[in-house]
């Protein structure tokens, strides 16, 4: 076998800092003991540690030497060598390539999302495969827009969305209202976590860093999670959700915050929250929903018509409705069991839901007053909500809300704002399995 010369190690070593001190005094040792050799004995020890030496430079120099080694050091190392050098990340380079579009929110959470995606997460999913068409929005509604009109052979890999929860929801709405909806639906959804609410990554993939999110990207998979619409009856206005639609405080909370969005980020629901408990209102509605029959088989829709036309299902000739009708603090309609990416103690409002199992859950807070709120936020906090007697928890099909009077009619679908007008009713049904996101569940995984 061909003998690798101290100048190619010395090369090589030049082009790799990270090796140890004590492996470059080794290949010192070497030349010392060549020059001389011829003059002197070397004692038993040192012969052994340079013989040793050498064989291991021989073996090993490949491996320490990088892809960018020059010309005349690959034309001294024996061939074999050469492949070996450049066999791992020739492999790497060949992999097949990724296309999505990136549809950056710049204005999301406290207006970072271009320097966390630019500088942590876009160099993740280069080096992974991505070849990346990046859009930055410029007004609200404008995901909505792009992903209604996208030419879907761009990105036939998917659409990742960098920002929270109302980005996704833009992007969602916008795939599930095109013409071509059969291609859409299969289109998978990826999550880069840097809005004010991030609770969908995290609940359903576990994921509340960016850094972690561009990981769970390059490793691919796909999580199927199901999807919800809410219609708005009188007006034929559908909107669709993958985490949960909410009445009553929370709803009105969510329509103060837009007041304070330019000013307090992510604060702005804390400083809503606060004001609106100190005025507190009454919340009347008239609650109907069909419960999950544990016999009956949830089929998947079919995705060749408009999911507006399913909501005209006959789910009213059912005859097992249920009725509530009153005072209701809130009225939580989840798809997953929602838990906040902020906080210390992470709790969960559905902990009974799951995102693919073909149910929606209900919670209904009866009651009005101050006390009874603060009570229901304080459990909350601990997952004790449940344990209260003015809190009714059930598995549904189908919900119909509708307030009563002068109640705030407006309501929230994944941190966006639905207006009501007049006399309003909700209709919140399910569509079973109709989305895809990018990353695996970590059930799955296991």
């Amino acid at each position: 076998m061909k003998q690798v010369s101290c100048s190619v190690v010395n090369k090589c070593l030049a082009y790799n800092p990270c090796l140890s001190r004590n492996y470059y005094q080794r290949s010192h040792t070497v030349k010392l003991q060549r020059s001389q050799a011829g003059q002197i004995i070397l004692p038993r020890k040192l012969r052994k540690s340079t013989l040793w030496q050498t064989n291991f430079t021989q073996r090993q120099i490949a491996t320490h030497c990088s892809s960018d080694l020059s010309t005349s050091c690959r034309e001294e190392l024996p061939s074999y060598l050469t492949v070996n050098v450049l066999k791992d990340q020739s492999c790497a380079r060949q992999g097949i390539f990724r296309k999505v579009i990136v549809i950056l929110n710049p204005n999301s959470g406290f207006r970072s999302s271009l320097e966390v995606f630019y500088q942590k997460v876009q160099p993740t999913l280069e080096l992974s495969g991505f070849m990346m068409q990046v859009v930055e929005t410029a007004y609200a509604g404008h995901a909505h827009a792009l992903a209604s009109t996208v030419d879907l052979s761009t990105c036939p890999d998917g659409i990742i969305c960098v920002g929270g929860d109302g980005i996704v929801n833009e992007v969602l709405n916008g795939l599930l209202g095109r013409d071509d909806l059969e291609e859409a639906i299969q289109l998978p959804i990826g999550i880069i976590p840097a809005g004010s609410e991030n609770s969908l990554v995290w609940t359903v993939l576990g994921i509340r860093d960016p850094v972690s999110a561009a990981t769970t990207l390059a490793k691919g998979g796909i999580t199927p999670i199901d999807v919800f619409s809410v219609k708005r009856t009188q007006a034929g206005i559908t909107h669709f959700g993958l985490t949960a639609s909410y009445y009553g405080f929370v709803a009105d909370v969510l329509q103060l915050s837009e007041k304070f969005r330019l000013h307090f980020g992510p604060f702005r629901y804390v400083i809503a929250g606060v004001l609106k408990f100190l005025s507190l209102p009454q919340y009347r509605f008239e609650v109907n929903y069909l419960p999950l029959s544990p016999r009956r088989n949830h089929k998947l829709l079919p995705v060749t018509e408009k999911c507006n036309d399913h909501l005209a299902a006959d789910s009213s000739a059912e005859d097992n409705w249920v009725t509530r009708k009153g005072e209701f603090l809130g009225i939580f309609v989840c798809n997953h069991f929602c838990k906040p990416a902020q906080g210390l103690l992470s709790p969960v409002i559905a902990p009974k839901a799951q995102h693919n199992d073909g149910s929606l859950d209900l919670i209904l807070v009866h009651g009005s007053g101050r006390l009874r709120l603060f009570c229901f936020f304080i459990a909350y906090q601990f997952c004790w909500h449940l344990l209260l007697p003015y809190v009714e928890y059930v598995k549904v099909k189908h919900v119909k809300v509708r307030p009563i009077g002068k109640t705030h009619n407006g309501c929230g679908v994944d941190g966006e704002l639905l207006l009501g007008e007049g006399q309003t009713e909700w209709q919140c049904s399910l569509l079973p399995a109709q989305g895809r996101l990018l990353g695996r569940h970590r059930s799955a995984s296991e």
